[in-house]
């Protein structure tokens, strides 16, 4: 570490802990202002943390979703206190948690939660966030629901009730805090990580120090160490949050994180259902007396989420689809040669090896005819190559349109070759084919100024299948030898007087 870091860690610690300790210096100064001095420093600081996150939404490299969840929750809590203080300086009267502060205290985990749940999912659609929100929405109601349930007639809390919702809080901030750390661990992205690594460190605090503040408050009985030490932590998680967020509030966000890809997928999995979750535990905790409420409202959040599941398996067999449509569009290229639009080599290769398989089988074996444009060389010399690969297509088509069979497999082998299956053809069935190939080319008047005649021909080798070949190549090396004894007594001619037998 350098000692710049050094001094800045300095700096952070003593922030972190002179104000508290100025406020317990305070406290046992004037033991009797104890709550007005401690809900006020909580305001401020509340407060301050707040502001300096809505800075940060346009001025940081935090992402601005999160961010701005993080600052609207930070006001809602800040609201809570702010409550209380009109209670203790405007009514000179603390009522420990009227039903708006409870709403407040409760509802400042609502947008954090979201954001733990929804945010970075990158196949989340439109419609599912919506879903996701309704979820949020209905969450909010049962709180109120819960709020309502534990009040009596004069809006005030039993202790049987304040006991009630104290653990309530406690098991609240607990979810959160687990929420945001399952999230920490599985981010897929630098800047989210760093985020919710914040949040984490946050929220653990918090759940701490308010945890105490909560029950010291429950189990004191006067001014002692357990009443002091629960007003002066409250502070402690928001300076430390307001530090953290200062330290890393311009470090970079380009890298991918390096957690691991099957938390990621489990996290973004398991996140939908964490708001059903707390729906139902909320639904459980709230009286009798209210059932037909809990019970609209979880019916809702089932229907909710029910048309999310919906959303989530018809996108992804619409995926599926297009990725198979995808799949075969590319194998359909794979399989096709660019210039002429034929099958290319290597689907000849593949149809070779099913059809001489298939071709020991049946009596008639196949045939094959290779093919080459006569001095085709010279054609790119003389006319170019775009010239090239139009003679190219124009043959192609012309070959392809003397095949009649749905059977028959017509190709480019390479350059200026073509081939040509012919199951379940005798060698007698593929000299006549030969004949018609020669003929629609010649007829077709190609023009070649050095050609045969003036025009563009070609040259074929026919081969076909008998009882003496054992492998493929065989049947492959008779027609290329056929192939070199047209062009050798003079192109524009097949051959086939290299049976094999």
């Amino acid at each position: 570490m350098t000692a710049s870091h050094g001094q800045t860690g300095l700096r952070y610690a003593l922030t972190l802990v002179s104000l508290p300790a100025l406020l317990a210096c305070g406290l046992m100064i004037a033991p009797l202002q104890v709550d007005h001095w401690s809900y006020h420093l909580q305001f401020v600081i509340a407060l301050a943390t707040t502001i300096w996150c809505v800075r940060l939404v346009f001025r940081s490299s935090y992402p601005r979703t999160l961010i701005l969840a993080l600052a609207i929750s930070l006001g809602l809590w800040t609201l809570g206190v702010a409550t209380l203080l009109v209670q203790i300086d405007l009514l000179h009267s603390l009522v420990d948690m009227t039903n708006y502060t409870y709403l407040l205290f409760v509802g400042y985990g609502v947008p954090l939660l979201y954001v733990a749940v929804a945010f970075g999912d990158p196949y989340s659609s439109r419609w599912q966030k919506m879903l996701d929100a309704s979820l949020l929405v209905l969450l909010g109601l049962l709180y109120w629901v819960s709020i309502v349930d534990v009040l009596d007639a004069h809006g005030s809390l039993s202790p049987t009730s304040l006991w009630y919702v104290r653990h309530a809080l406690d098991a609240v901030n607990v979810f959160l805090a687990v929420a945001h750390v399952a999230r920490w661990l599985t981010a897929s992205s630098v800047a989210s990580r760093r985020f919710f690594r914040i949040t984490s460190v946050y929220l653990v605090g918090y759940v701490v120090c308010i945890g105490i503040h909560n029950h010291a408050d429950m189990e004191s009985v006067g001014v002692s160490f357990m009443s002091i030490l629960g007003d002066v932590l409250p502070p402690v998680p928001f300076i430390a949050l307001a530090l953290m967020l200062h330290h890393w509030r311009n470090a970079p966000s380009e890298a991918a994180a390096s957690g691991s890809g099957v938390l990621q997928r489990i996290a973004l999995g398991v996140s939908p259902i964490l708001f059903l979750l707390a729906i139902f535990a909320v639904g459980l905790s709230i009286d009798g007396r209210r059932t037909g409420q809990v019970l609209l409202i979880v019916g809702l959040a089932m229907v909710a989420y029910i048309l999310r599941t919906v959303h989530v398996q018809y996108h992804y067999v619409q995926a599926q689809d297009r990725l198979q449509g995808m799949t075969r569009a590319l194998e359909r290229l794979s399989y096709t040669d660019a210039v002429t639009d034929l099958p290319n080599r290597r689907a000849f290769d593949h149809a070779f090896v099913r059809e001489w398989a298939a071709s020991a089988r049946v009596p008639d074996g196949m045939s094959l005819l290779m093919i080459d444009i006569d001095r085709f060389k010279d054609y790119n010399d003389l006319y170019g190559h775009q010239a090239g690969d139009h003679c190219l297509r124009t043959v192609a088509r012309l070959i392809a349109g003397t095949l009649h069979r749905p059977a028959d497999f017509c190709g480019r082998y390479g350059g200026e070759e073509f081939v040509i299956l012919l199951p379940g053809t005798q060698l007698a069935g593929a000299e006549v084919v030969a004949c018609r190939i020669l003929e629609r080319i010649h007829t077709a008047n190609l023009p070649y100024a050095t050609g045969i005649d003036g025009r563009v021909t070609v040259s074929i080798g026919v081969s076909a299948r008998n009882a003496t070949d054992v492998q493929a190549e065989s049947l492959m090396e008779r027609a290329d030898r056929n192939l070199y004894r047209a062009k050798g007594r003079g192109r524009n001619q097949w051959d086939a007087s290299d049976t094999g037998l």
